[in-house]
């Protein structure tokens, strides 16, 4: 049976695990927390210890790709593992535990390979070689050392720009990041947490009174919320949405799309086909786009390549009377 947390159940973090090679992650430690330190830090490979009034944590990264000073790099930010069950329950995804450094690195060999630009996947806190809490998503931490971590990362690569992708929890970071970066050429967001409030309040209406606790929407940071903060000229915005989502409600992100235009700016908003159950995930559509937009090619042309690769069902026809 998978690790879980009833919902009264304290975390144990343990001290941060280096899994190398083919050892896949742990799941225990993602879903408890990891502790790391400045000293512990420097044994985990391509990773950066950032300090925040928080604390800080050790935040791995995956690199592929050959870097040139000036130039842009493309970074992945991935969507959340932490699932609640009934009565609140905590558990992680069942494939979490399935991959391994050498699965993430094949992944951005790929995507550089793709995009003919370095890549790079970037762990968010708790998960993946990162030191911290994932249990503590979303928050105000969570944004902080993702923005440092790029500060790093900018410095020894040397380079410029990036362009940005991240999924649904992943997406929720890369909208804050655009706030507080003035070197994000580019923004690519599939079924992202961008009005995070919303979406709090939308699972504790879905879940009801007795089926355990949600994160508290007042304790979110809330990309909407910050759109005006978006500095000038801003980047290429890519918002990547299912109407059919069952995990994230598709109103959220029209609503900070509709945002962003009051707001004076032009993002591009794709209703595509997401994979699974829940049509959810839109992870492959999202790295495309990135590729194509390193690779130089525009709004209309990005678009046209995702429609076709993720089609959205044409609506079902009504019966004649």
């Amino acid at each position: 049976m998978p690790p879980r947390l009833m919902p009264n159940e304290v975390q144990r973090p343990a001290p941060l695990r280096v899994p190398r090679g083919r050892e896949a992650f742990d799941a225990r430690e993602a879903l408890n927390g990891a502790i790391g330190s400045r000293r512990r830090c420097a044994d985990v490979p391509d990773a950066y210890w950032v300090a925040t009034p928080g604390g800080g944590a050790c935040m791995r990264t995956y690199p592929a790709g050959t870097p040139r000073a000036g130039g842009t790099m493309l970074v992945y930010l991935s969507g959340d593992v932490l699932l609640r069950g009934r009565g609140g329950v905590r558990l992680i995804a069942a494939s979490y535990a399935r991959r391994s450094p050498a699965d993430i690195r094949q992944e951005m060999a790929r995507w550089s390979r793709d995009a003919g630009t370095p890549a790079l996947f970037l762990a968010r806190p708790g998960l993946y070689g990162s030191s911290g809490n994932h249990g503590a998503r979303r928050r105000i931490e969570e944004v902080r050392l993702v923005d440092g971590a790029l500060d790093r990362i900018k410095a020894r690569y040397r380079v410029s720009r990036f362009i940005l992708a991240g999924h649904s929890g992943g997406g929720q970071l890369v909208a804050a990041l655009l706030g507080r970066r003035r070197d994000v050429s580019a923004a690519f967001i599939s079924s992202g947490l961008v009005s995070a409030a919303e979406v709090m309040r939308a699972y504790q209406k879905r879940r009801g009174r007795n089926a355990g606790p949600v994160e508290d929407p007042n304790a979110v940071y809330d990309p909407i919320g910050h759109v005006r903060e978006i500095p000038r000229p801003a980047p290429d915005i890519f918002v990547l949405s299912d109407p059919g989502d069952r995990a994230v409600p598709f109103l959220s992100q029209r609503h900070y799309v509709e945002r962003l235009r009051s707001a004076g700016l032009h993002p591009t908003h794709l209703l595509l086909k997401g994979e699974g159950r829940t049509r959810h995930l839109l992870v492959g559509p999202l790295k495309a786009g990135a590729a194509l937009y390193a690779r130089g090619e525009d709004a209309a042309a990005i678009s046209a390549a995702l429609r076709a690769m993720a089609p959205l069902p044409p609506p079902p026809q009504e019966s004649a009377r």
